[in-house]
């Protein structure tokens, strides 16, 4: 019985400390750079239908180091969004300044976040846009990447 309270306790030890790392980004592994652009050009034009360019503010709650968020970056400003991009000092500051920040201080722009993930030959991509959740599978065909479906969004 100790034995699987221990076993136990040590796999959500380690649940908890892989959790704690960025849940955010693309985990897929040497992704092509043809596919990132494709699906950073699909995710920019369903925010363009979404919101007006001249008028809105996209922070980025993670650092990007991808293919995918650097043309998505990329994109959102050549069609005149402000984009915030995140880096650790900026994510450090934020986690600190939270608790003490007052409620009558509104924060300029909206949060965003994504993650991108893989099962064969269907790519996910999920974005968090403050508490808007949208959501697409891309596939997979002769070199090429297509939508798999149409935009889900969950409030």
């Amino acid at each position: 019985m100790r034995f699987s309270t221990l076993i136990l306790a040590l796999s959500l030890l380690l649940l908890q400390v892989g959790c704690a790392t960025q849940p955010y980004g693309n985990f897929i592994q040497n992704p092509s750079l043809a596919t990132s652009k494709a699906m950073a050009d699909d995710v920019t034009a369903q925010l363009m239908r979404l919101y007006p360019a001249a008028n809105t503010q996209f922070n980025l709650s993670h650092t990007v180091n991808n293919p995918f968020g650097h043309a998505l970056i990329e994109n959102l400003r050549l069609e005149g969004f402000a984009v915030q991009e995140a880096t650790q000092q900026l994510i450090q500051r934020q986690k600190l300044a939270a608790p003490h920040q007052s409620e009558t201080e509104p924060q300029k722009g909206l949060i965003l976040s994504y993650v991108i993930d893989r099962s064969g030959d269907l790519y996910h991509i999920k974005l968090m846009i403050d508490d808007m959740r949208l959501s697409r599978a891309f596939m997979v065909q002769a070199d090429s990447i297509h939508p798999a479906g149409l935009w889900v969004r969950k409030e």
